[in-house]
């Protein structure tokens, strides 16, 4: 692994003077054809970062120096880990969406041991967000489905639990799922249509009001909102009674979707705000860290101030045309790079998905940063 490194430290010397207006620095850039084949999702555990790439990777990269980071281990196999798109982490447990459900041991980054595997490609393919609650893992599946997992036991996991969304409830393309209370919230971006056809936010109950899960047939739709400003909604994050939602179509162009789920049997939209106007792709990342959603999608990253939720702000939106350059050579000229982030102590950490790339960010602005806490 020491070319990469010598690479990120080339890589990280060459880049130009912060501008003075400018949100973010770039602290490091790792690239690794195989390592990052079309990087997804990304998690930290501890001071280590996990990719999955859809092409069939998953990654660990030491991260202790943001600054310097570390490829230490990953592996590459197109049939066992085609479609890998997000992860989950606890304490020394990983698990991983694929066209199947994967529990890894993880005590030991370096050498993670694949235990428990749940297959079922008529109700589990293409799983694309999950939500934990207790021993529950609930997982979106892309084509259709809304799929639960029982964890008790880590390294055996088993399906508990399958609704199909698509052929119940119309939602067709579920992509992201988040918790709030008992229910599950669910996006559906309509395919990212061009004819502006609405997406859609879902709440299913799947717990009681003490968190217990449901059996399978209990699963009740509690409400729905359907509208063009979620055409292309990919990703969803809730804090508070709000849900945060990333939507995107070429259409229409990017924009952060809020929507007040305080009564699961009505959420209604409360505010849109655009994602950077001169972005045409994205955002297809989304995470929360304290009043801040930072948004990531083509080349570009946001921040936006959500103090007061009905009143989103943005704090910054900043390019990075030379690092995201959707340089995959099937996507060149018009892909679509930046795709998920994640926030810890003072730093973005960014996957480029057409570019094999982990971008790590600096925030330099102080008023993220406050936000932030």
């Amino acid at each position: 692994m020491r070319g990469v490194t010598c690479t990120i430290l080339l890589l990280a010397s060459s880049f130009t003077a912060l501008a003075r207006d400018d949100p973010f620095s770039v602290a490091a850039v790792l690239r690794h054809e195989r390592a990052f084949d079309r990087p997804h999702d990304i998690e930290l555990h501890g001071d280590v970062a996990i990719v999955p790439g859809k092409g069939g990777s998953l990654a660990m990269v030491n991260v202790t120096d943001p600054a310097a980071p570390r490829l230490f281990w990953h592996r590459h196999d197109r049939n066992a880990l085609e479609e890998a798109e997000t992860v989950l982490v606890t304490a020394g447990r990983l698990f991983l969406g694929t066209h199947d459900f994967h529990s890894i041991d993880l005590r030991n980054p370096r050498q993670p041991i694949f235990q428990g595997r749940v297959s079922d490609r008529r109700r589990i393919t293409r799983i694309n967000g999950m939500a934990r609650r207790g021993n529950t893992i609930l997982a979106a599946s892309k084509h259709g489905w809304l799929d639960a997992f029982d964890v008790s036991d880590p390294a055996q996991p088993t399906l508990a639990g399958a609704l199909n969304l698509r052929a119940e409830h119309q939602v067709g393309n579920p992509h992201d799922v988040d918790l709030f209370r008992e229910f599950a919230v669910v996006t559906d971006p309509a395919g990212f249509d061009r004819r502006k056809n609405p997406g859609k936010l879902t709440l299913v109950r799947v717990f009681d009001e003490a968190g217990v899960r449901l059996p399978e047939a209990q699963w009740k739709l509690a409400g729905k909102i359907v509208t063009t400003d979620l055409g292309g909604a990919n990703r969803v994050q809730v804090s508070g009674h709000h849900a945060y939602v990333g939507a995107s179509t070429r259409a229409q162009g990017g924009r952060l979707v809020v929507i007040d789920v305080r009564d699961p049997t009505s959420p209604r939209e409360v505010a849109i705000h655009p994602f950077a106007p001169d972005e045409k792709w994205g955002p297809n990342g989304l995470t929360i860290a304290g009043n801040v959603v930072f948004l990531a999608g083509g080349q570009t990253v946001e921040a936006i101030d959500i103090s007061n939720p009905t009143k989103p702000s943005s704090l910054g939106a900043q390019s990075f045309p030379t690092i995201l350059a959707n340089a995959h050579p099937r996507y060149a000229g018009g892909g679509d790079s930046a795709h998920d982030l994640v926030y810890h102590d003072g730093h973005l950490y960014v996957t480029g998905q057409n570019d094999r790339c982990l971008l790590i960010l600096r925030i330099e602005s102080k008023k993220i940063r406050k936000l932030v806490r």
